[in-house]
């Protein structure tokens, strides 16, 4: 059996992807992994290696927001 070729004039009209964006969410992602192994650690609020890690999360959603707005937005 041989592969289905699909013609890249098929994929003409679709938008650009960002792989920074990607990216950006892989490194807040991991950011709030690593506050919450850490915290474990920590003593009190000052013993804490990522200080503000769990701001990693609001900052995953905005961009997982506004990639999902981008990808279904049809104008």
């Amino acid at each position: 059996m041989s592969k289905t070729q699909i013609p890249m004039a098929a994929f003409a009209d679709t938008k650009p992807h960002y792989g920074i964006l990607d990216g950006l969410r892989g490194v807040a992602a991991i950011t709030v992994v690593c506050f919450h192994l850490f915290e474990a650690f920590a003593t009190s609020h000052l013993d804490h290696r990522i200080n503000h890690g769990y701001l990693a999360v609001d900052f995953f959603f905005i961009l997982s927001g506004f990639v999902v707005g981008y990808a279904y937005d049809y104008l």
